[in-house]
């Protein structure tokens, strides 16, 4: 079994139907992209009021208080823009397979994908891929981002890119298996809700082997990458102090 198996877990969550459009062309994105620009702007702002020279003591240090806020989300969503720009750099095929996935009817999906801080999901999981779909329609997978969308979020960790291709894994067979594989999960999973570790990995799901399978194939380029390349691989937890440092001291 591979290393990254205990840490990771899938949870399934059976919600609503809205009026989401289904995507017109797959992707795998950072999931951090909806709120970047809004992040961008309110530093800019913040920074600009520390402009002004009649500011008390007070009003100073809350303004700096929300520039190193904003400074950490805008890290977050740098070091995940690394992150799959690296693993595309890798193993662009793996890459690809996702970046251009379907459902079974050959609708797009999106894949979006959140470096997050490590402990701060309820799962205590490396990785998370939140299963869920349309209700009424278990062809459809739903997230947080709309319908025809994929939620996966990553523990920072320095297995970060491990734990992504192991992740994405789990999409390539789910997305175009939904139905069937929500079906696989409740007879798998029916009495081990409460150990969340081996949710996705019972020996017979074939989520848990796709999983297994892409880590093998990612572990293989990547050894390849790392004796053929002079680039140097950093870790997650390196770029995000480096790039919060870079956006605080820019103040």
């Amino acid at each position: 079994m591979e290393k990254i198996c205990p840490s990771h877990s899938v949870m399934i969550l059976f919600v609503i139907t809205l009026v989401f459009s289904v995507p017109s062309s797959a992707a795998i994105k950072n999931g951090y992209e909806r709120d970047i620009y809004e992040a961008e702007e309110l530093l800019e702002h913040f920074k600009s009021l520390l402009d002004n020279n009649s500011l008390s003591s007070r009003e100073r240090r809350l303004i700096t208080s929300n520039i190193a806020m904003l400074a950490n989300s805008i890290s977050y969503y740098e070091v995940t823009e690394n992150l799959l720009s690296q693993f595309r750099t890798i193993a662009p095929d793996l890459y690809d397979e996702v970046n251009a996935i379907t459902d079974k009817h050959g609708r797009a999906v999106n894949v979006y994908i959140k470096i997050i801080p490590k402990n701060s999901t309820t799962v205590k999981a490396w990785g998370i891929t939140y299963l869920s779909h349309v209700r009424n329609d278990a062809h459809t997978y739903q997230s947080e981002y709309g319908v025809g969308t994929v939620s996966v979020k990553i523990w920072m960790v320095n297995e970060a890119l491990f734990v992504l291709a192991h992740e994405l894994g789990h999409v390539k067979y789910q997305v175009p298996h939904l139905s069937t594989y929500i079906r696989d999960y409740k007879k798998f999973y029916s009495t081990s809700l409460d150990n969340f570790f081996y949710l996705g990995h019972h020996p017979n799901d074939p989520s848990g082997k796709s999983a297994n399978e892409y880590v093998k194939r990612f572990r293989k380029e990547y050894v390849y990458y790392v004796r053929t390349s002079r680039e140097k691989i950093q870790s997650p937890l390196v770029l995000h102090g480096r790039f919060r440092r870079n956006f605080i001291a820019r103040v």
